[in-house]
Order: C-alpha cells, then sequence, then structure tokens
C-alpha cells in the first residue's frame, strides 16, 4: 500500500528522519508513537505529499484513498451533520447522479446500471444512513444535533462530525492523528471497541496506551531520526522492549568488564618495552570496543524526569462540599440544587459526555468560576491546585518559563533549585528564557506540572492534564500521581490514565451525579444499572414504571452484551496463544542476534566445531520462526 525508501527530513539543523524505510500493509491497524517533537504529525504529512522530503520517497499505491484527522483543524462544510455522512462523498455523489440518469433513461436494466450499483454498493452506499447514526450515536451526538449545520458547531464538535465521516465512508487507508482529543471518556471507549473490530487500515498517533493496546496490531516507534516497525499491539512492544533492554544490560556489563580488563593492562604494562606488541594489541581491541559499544537506550522514566510530588500538608477529612449548588449559563442551566462532597484520599475521575457539566463542576470546586446560589466550603487545611484544560487559563503567556515558574514560588525558593525543576521538565538551558506564548502545547502542560511541583497543593484539580503529552510523559505522570498523599478530581479521555489514577468515578449527567466507590473497571461494570445511588447526599432515583418495548430492547441488548463478552473471551484466548508463540519468537530472535553476533568474533569463528553448531542453530532458528510465523497466521485467521 505504501512503500517509504530512504526518507529523510530535516528543519535547518534539526533531522526529524534519517535514510528511514518501511511498507505498509493492507489490514494493519498500526500504532505510531514517540516522544513529542520526534516527527509523528509530519511523517503524515509527508505520506499526504503535504510536505517535501529532504531525500528519498514515499510511493503510494495507484488510487489508495487516504482519510485523515488531523490533530487540531477546522472542518469546514456547508451541511448539516448526518448530510456530511451521507452526501459528503464526492465518489458516492457521482455514482448516485449516473444512477439517476440511467433510469430517467429507462436503462434500469442495462450492464452499466448493473456496475453502478455494484460501485454503490462496495461503498456502503445503502447502509450509509443507518451506519452514519449509528458512528454518531456513539460518538457522542443526540439526534436533535443531526440536522445541525457543521459551521454553527464549536472546533471539537467539528472535529467529531470529520472523524463520524471518515469511520462511515470506505477509505483504504485512515491517518489518524491523536484521535480521541476532543472525545470524552465515554466516546473514547465507544471508538476503541469500534476500532478494535475494524477492518480496514490506519495508522493512529495516540498517547494512551490501553487504546493502542486494545485496538493495533503493530507499532512503529519512531526516535532519534530512526523509525522501528514491531508486529504486536503496544503491550507487546513493551514487553519486546523490556527484554530488549535486559539483553543490552547483560551485554553492557561484558563490555564493560572487558574494557576494564584491557585498560588496567595498558596501565600496568604500557612502560615495559617487552609488553610493546601486548600493549598496541589490547589498545587496538579497546579502540574497536569503543567502535562497537553497546548503548542502553534512555529509560522511559526520564522523558519528562523522575519526578514526584513532594509531601503535602495533610488536609482534613472533608475536602470541599457543595450545598445547594445552582448554575447557569444565560438560559441553559448546568446545575440546581446539587449536593456534592469529596473526601480526604480521593483520586476521583468525573465521566460523563460532553457538555454535562464536567469541566463547569472543575471550576466550581477550583473557585474559578462564580455560582448563582448555594454554599461551596472548603475544608481545614486545604491547598487547592488547578489544572486547566485551557493551559492560558492559568500561565501569563508574556512571562519567560523561568519567571512564570517564579510566580508559583514568590521568595522562598532559589532560582538554582526552580532551574533543577524545569530541567526534570525537559526546559534547561534557553529553554527557561523562552516567552510562555510560544510553548507548544506539550511545553505548555508540562510547565503547569513544573509550577505544581514547585509549590505542591494537597488538593488537585485537573482538566484534561494528558492532553499533548507523549506516552512516557503520561507514564511519569501516572507514577507521580500513584505515589502524590493530596487528595485528586480530575477530567480525562485517557482510558490507560483513568484506569491508573482512579479510584473513585463519578458520573455527572443531567446535572445529577452518581458516585460509584471503585476504579474505573467498577464503574463500566455497573453504571447501567440502578444499585448506584447518587451523591450520598442525594435521593435514591425513582424506578420507572416497566415500559414493555424498553424491556424488550433491554433483554435484546442484554443477550448482544452476552454474545459480545463471548466474542471478546474468544479472541482473548487466541490473542494470549499469539503472544505466547510471538514471546517465544522473541527469544528466538535474541538468541539469533546473539550467536550471529558472535560468529563475527574472529575467535569463535576460527573454531570450526562452535562455528559449525552456531550455523547449525541459526538454520534451526529459522525454520522454527517461519513455521511460528504460520501457526500465527492461522490463529489471526480465527479471530472474529
Amino acid at each position: 500500500m505504501i512503500t517509504i525508501n530512504g526518507l529523510s527530513k530535516n528543519y535547518g539543523s534539526k533531522i526529524l528522519f534519517q535514510d528511514i524505510s518501511l511498507n505498509i500493509n493492507e489490514g494493519e491497524k498500526i500504532g505510531l508513537i514517540g516522544p513529542n517533537g520526534a516527527g509523528k504529525s509530519t511523517l503524515f504529512g509527508l505520506i499526504l505529499n503535504e510536505v517535501e522530503p529532504s531525500s528519498g520517497e514515499i510511493k503510494v499505491n495507484k488510487n489508495t484513498l487516504i482519510g485523515y484527522l488531523a490533530q487540531e483543524s477546522k472542518f469546514n462544510s456547508e451541511r448539516t451533520v448526518l448530510a456530511e455522512l451521507t452526501e459528503g462523498d464526492d465518489r458516492i455523489l457521482g455514482l448516485k447522479k449516473e444512477k439517476e440518469e440511467l433510469e430517467e433513461k429507462n436503462q434500469a436494466g442495462s450492464r452499466r446500471y448493473g456496475e453502478v450499483l455494484h460501485d454503490l454498493e462496495s461503498l456502503g452506499y445503502f447502509e450509509l444512513e443507518h451506519k452514519a447514526k449509528k458512528i454518531l450515536m456513539g460518538l457522542g451526538f443526540k439526534e436533535k444535533d443531526f440536522s445541525r449545520p457543521i459551521r454553527e458547531m464549536s472546533g471539537g464538535w467539528q472535529m467529531r462530525t470529520l472523524l463520524a465521516k471518515l469511520l462511515n465512508y470506505h477509505y483504504d487507508l485512515l491517518l489518524l492523528d491523536e484521535p480521541t482529543n476532543y472525545l470524552d471518556l465515554n466516546a473514547a471507549i465507544w471508538l476503541k471497541d469500534y476500532l478494535a473490530g475494524f477492518r480496514g487500515t490506519f495508522i493512529m498517533i495516540s498517547h494512551d496506551k490501553a487504546f493502542l493496546t486494545d485496538v493495533t496490531n503493530y507499532t512503529l516507534i519512531l526516535e532519534n531520526g530512526s523509525i522501528f516497525k514491531v508486529k504486536g499491539n503496544y503491550e507487546h512492544f513493551e514487553q519486546i522492549k523490556k527484554e530488549r533492554r535486559v539483553h543490552l544490560e547483560k551485554q553492557f556489563k561484558e563490555q564493560e568488564k572487558k574494557r576494564e580488563q584491557l585498560e588496567t593492562f595498558v596501565a600496568r604494562f604500557h612502560a615495559q618495552p617487552n609488553k610493546a606488541a601486548a600493549v598496541r594489541s589490547k589498545r587496538t581491541a579497546l579502540e574497536r570496543l569503543e567502535k562497537e559499544a553497546v548503548v542502553l537506550p534512555q529509560d522511559p522514566s526520564e522523558s519528562i524526569g523522575n519526578f514526584r510530588f513532594p509531601r503535602t500538608s495533610r488536609s482534613g477529612h472533608k475536602v470541599i462540599s457543595l450545598e445547594g449548588i445552582s448554575k447557569s449559563y444565560g438560559d441553559i442551566q448546568v446545575y440546581q440544587d446539587l449536593d456534592f462532597e469529596i473526601t480526604q484520599g480521593e483520586k476521583a475521575v468525573l465521566a460523563g459526555e460532553n457538555g454535562a457539566g464536567k469541566s463547569t463542576l472543575l471550576k466550581i470546586l477550583a473557585g474559578v468560576v462564580d455560582i448563582n446560589s448555594g454554599l461551596r466550603t472548603v475544608g481545614h487545611n486545604v491547598d487547592t491546585g488547578y489544572f486547566s484544560q485551557t493551559r492560558t487559563d492559568v500561565l501569563n503567556l508574556e512571562n519567560t518559563v523561568l519567571r512564570e515558574a517564579y510566580s508559583a514560588a514568590p521568595g522562598f525558593m532559589s532560582e538554582e533549585a526552580i532551574r533543577t525543576i524545569l530541567g526534570a521538565f525537559l526546559f534547561t538551558g534557553d529553554d527557561a528564557e523562552k516567552k510562555v506564548k510560544v510553548l507548544s502545547g506539550g511545553e505548555k502542560s508540562r510547565l503547569i506540572l513544573a509550577k505544581l511541583l514547585i509549590n505542591p497543593p494537597n488538593f488537585l484539580l485537573l482538566d484534561e492534564p494528558t492532553t499533548h503529552l507523549d506516552v512516557d510523559a503520561v507514564d511519569a505522570l501516572v507514577r507521580a500521581l500513584n505515589e502524590y498523599e493530596g487528595t485528586i478530581v480530575f477530567i480525562s479521555h485517557d482510558i490507560y490514565f483513568v484506569r491508573s489514577v482512579a479510584n473513585t468515578v463519578y458520573e455527572v449527567k443531567a446535572g445529577r451525579i452518581r458516585k460509584f466507590p471503585g476504579e474505573f473497571d467498577y464503574y463500566l461494570d455497573k453504571k447501567d444499572t440502578e444499585e448506584v445511588i447518587i451523591d450520598k447526599k442525594s435521593k435514591p432515583l425513582h424506578k420507572p414504571k416497566v415500559d414493555e418495548a424498553k424491556e424488550k430492547a433491554k433483554q435484546e441488548e442484554k443477550l448482544r452484551k452476552e454474545e459480545e463478552k463471548k466474542r471478546k473471551a474468544h479472541n482473548a484466548s487466541i490473542r494470549e496463544e499469539i503472544k505466547k508463540l510471538e514471546n517465544k519468537k522473541e527469544k528466538l530472535d535474541l538468541e539469533s542476534y546473539a550467536k550471529s553476533r558472535a560468529l563475527s568474533n574472529p575467535k569463535i569463528f576460527r573454531d570450526e566445531d562452535t562455528a559449525r553448531d552456531y550455523g547449525r542453530r541459526l538454520k534451526e532458528i529459522e525454520k522454527l520462526n517461519t513455521d511460528i510465523d504460520a501457526e500465527i497466521k492461522a490463529l489471526e485467521s480465527k479471530i472474529i
């Protein structure tokens, strides 16, 4: 489908890619990962022929139709949402027009008419509207939104419409750049399940490890100007990376031991004439060792430094309470007579659809938005830190990075100490003198986290803290928040982040709040039941009278979920077998690598018996790997 040969791309002295080559094949569902600034979005631009390579080439097969979702853009259309998903494809419009013309000419029985019908069917035309509505509902649209003009919608909803369009029409390849950025948590979960069963081909940039693990079958790692393609999802890639590091660490220890022996010999005998030849030989060996030196990869935890929140003062048991809170924006009533309470030690995620009022609730808790009525009471010894989704809400754009960091610690921390913390978040040297207004989204996020670390509160309110962070940075934040001893309330669409941090879920819906006293999977299991009460100050919901149609639909949905559960269990069992085979293959690859490397050692190569045994074993490994590939292919065909 796509062939990349010797591709290089640089901007001035900054090299993004250096002589990279790879193939993208039909049916591959690829997760593209790499640190911020590695060139992931630029690679998409190169594939789309919107960016010129510095050297090399990208060949896209003729007639390959590519659908592209940018990380940030506006979707300009004069149509309504549903019309865009049913009438917004030029191929279908052309065929539909030809079909109507043939019917007008009474040629409905002609060969060409049959070909047009076949082409329309292959593009899914006859199921477009049904499929479109299903996708729109999954992405959080209400039926009333179907007839809304796209140009009148916010940027986030326009991006959702574009994503829905890409999923509804047939594309040979989808390029998805952070597709969950504009989704709420529920929509992100729906998209994850949809892409897991998707039959097409896509390359997706995402920082959500759980999302990548569940939907991809290949991983592309872009870093340090190189690109590596690994068969398997993100979880499999992490396992390979772990095993590779263990192998390299072993090699590194052997190398350092050898280096020490050679240096000791040279230091001891360099002044003795009778040892001159031996010393020269050892120095030559040292030079060769230097050229072939094993370099350990950077520890992922160093992506934004090994940071942790310092110990904070302990708050009282009741961190914050809201009593009879009402909040509206003009005629839109978000909350009315709401009671809500957060207690010490909760790490709570606010779940619910976009527009349900999650960000408003977080702002009320932070005290940064006025309420119409009610009482907001902050508990004893509570110190609040607020991380806004709109980064500029909590940053002064005219400050330098260093001055902005100082604003979090006026008068009680030295410049050296502040620069040390900034360095942990990758603001080193001249970077600390940059103006905040020129920082990227990821850099702004890191700066806010650095400010929170400089003067850590014991109550954190975080609105989408992982947006613009790369995979390793999200991991570092997860580790820090898990060790954090304070209280957290946060909003996030990142499934991995939510699963890793939350110990409580509050569902925000129709101006009310339901508490689920457990981790995120508990919420997913219980959210469609009426077992859970609204927050502890509220009364239980009244159960509605039984509606036979609804009850039937409920039973059908229950059966569907049971079938889906069986399907997932079946597929999980097969994937487990595949994983075992892939792990076996990885071990064989490591053995092959070690033996091939050993054969390049003249000492081993001259030992005919050992060289013969190694060569025989390499052939055995090649045959075993071929057999494993065949087994994996057979198992993959059984996935439903």
